[in-house]
């Protein structure tokens, strides 16, 4: 049988064992989760747990081995009709074995975030590659470079969260040159899930380099979009967010 035999073969399984798992759900439930996800696809309205489940009951060729399956399930991230579906290829590669080479896996996974359309799938492969760019910072880094600038904003976001993602979960940290960097040159992006990693990652930064943090978000303080400050100050001291918040207002009344 042909790889992509196999692999259309596969998708159609995982397909159907996910409507078969969404029988009972209502329209209503499905329409909340689908506004909730903000995605273009179509979603059957499983939720989490619900995927969760379903994945760790595996599928027919869940015995193969991690490198076996990676193939497959790139092919269902690519080619899904289903949100869950694709969330499937996501979960299964969200915790890979300490074994699997992370340079290799870093690459195989590069080429999925130009497929990302919501802020799930976005932040769930957030998860894998910011614990492989704590492992290989140095093969990292030029990507994340490249997607700092990219035309699309999916890639832009994943430049900023694959970062830290949740500081509390590394065991080691990018330099903070380059966080801080990155996170400057997307101060002024357009995009409102940018902004929101912008703050992201600023809150993430504060619990690592709190002076520093703070020393940006001063210098910052009066471009800093909406999205960016709501996020960015949510974890700060009240006393630091009162002074930062002050001179925003007054920054932001002279012009």
């Amino acid at each position: 049988m042909q790889h992509s035999q196999i692999c259309q073969e596969a998708l159609t399984e995982i397909e159907a064992a996910l409507l078969a798992e969404g029988q009972s759900i209502s329209p209503h439930k499905a329409a909340e989760r689908a506004f909730c996800m903000k995605t273009p696809m179509a979603m059957i309205g499983l939720s989490v747990p619900q995927q969760r489940a379903r994945l760790k009951v595996g599928y027919s060729f869940s015995h193969l081995d991690f490198e076996e399956q990676l193939p497959i399930w790139t092919h269902v991230w690519n080619a899904a009709n289903y949100h869950e579906a694709k969330m499937q290829a996501a979960f299964f590669v969200e915790r890979p074995n300490r074994t699997i080479d992370p340079v290799w896996l870093w690459d195989q996974l590069v080429p999925w975030v130009a497929s990302v359309n919501c802020w799930d799938q976005s932040d769930t492969l957030s998860d894998v590659l910011s614990h492989l760019n704590e492992r290989i910072p140095d093969h990292t880094a030029p990507t994340l470079e490249r997607w700092n600038v990219s035309e699309q904003p999916w890639e832009r976001r994943q430049s900023l969260v694959a970062l830290l993602f949740y500081s509390r979960l590394r065991e080691s940290f990018p330099e903070p040159e380059l966080v801080f960097r990155l996170v400057e040159c997307r101060l002024g992006d357009p995009d409102y899930y940018v902004q929101k990693a912008v703050g992201w990652t600023l809150r993430e930064a504060y619990h690592v380099w709190p002076e520093e943090a703070v020393h940006f978000l001063d210098r910052h303080v009066g471009v800093l979009a909406p999205a960016a400050w709501q996020a960015a100050t949510e974890k700060l001291p009240a006393k630091t967010k009162q002074v930062l918040k002050a001179k925003r207002k007054a920054g932001r009344e002279k012009s």
